[in-house]
């Protein structure tokens, strides 16, 4: 069996005719891991959008986020999509239901939908692919983050989960269930 290889073909969400087709072939494309047009600072992390679902005809989102120690999500469960996190640089620990999971570079971390789930960043700082099938909760990132200013974490002393109010306010919007 012979090897194919294909070229990138880069595909813009201005091209609505290739974007339409991304799942009916294969084909690759590329924002590049550094745009800071599509990256946002969301709680005290960096989360770069690779994929989104307008690009995937709502299939998957594939993010790339940065965080660090300190900046943990409350438990909660997603009724609409499960999360995978494959941990890139760091240490993450992962309560999924009742079990506890350690992960560390190359550890890919299976967060099904209906069952609730929250991580600690264990490490100074950490950085992971999260990818949510089917798509629609990158737009929680969106909403609760702003346009990042520079592709490094926010600053410090940003307040991490300021606005929990609106955040439990659109929780159902998003499929969301927080705990307590």
């Amino acid at each position: 069996m012979t090897q194919q290889i294909i070229d990138l073909e880069v595909i813009s969400s201005a091209d609505s005719t290739a974007a339409g087709d991304i799942l009916t072939k294969s084909i690759g494309f590329s924002h590049g891991r550094q745009s800071l047009d599509r990256s946002v600072w969301y709680n005290g992390s960096l989360m770069t959008f690779l994929a989104t679902g307008e690009e995937t005809q709502g299939k998957f989102a594939l993010i790339e986020a940065v965080g660090r120690k300190g900046n943990d999500p409350p438990p909660h469960t997603h009724r609409r999509e499960d999360e995978i996190f494959y941990v890139l640089e760091g240490e993450v620990v992962a309560s999924v239901g009742d079990r506890t999971i350690k992960g560390t570079p190359g550890t890919m971390i299976f967060l099904p939908r209906d069952v609730r789930h929250t991580f600690t960043i264990e490490s100074e700082h950490a950085r992971m692919l999260i990818l949510v099938t089917p798509a629609g909760f990158e737009g929680w990132f969106k909403e609760f983050g702003v346009p990042a200013q520079a592709m490094t974490l926010p600053p410090a002393n940003e307040p991490a989960y300021e606005d929990v109010q609106r955040m439990l306010e659109a929780a159902p919007k998003y499929g969301l269930d927080f705990a307590g």
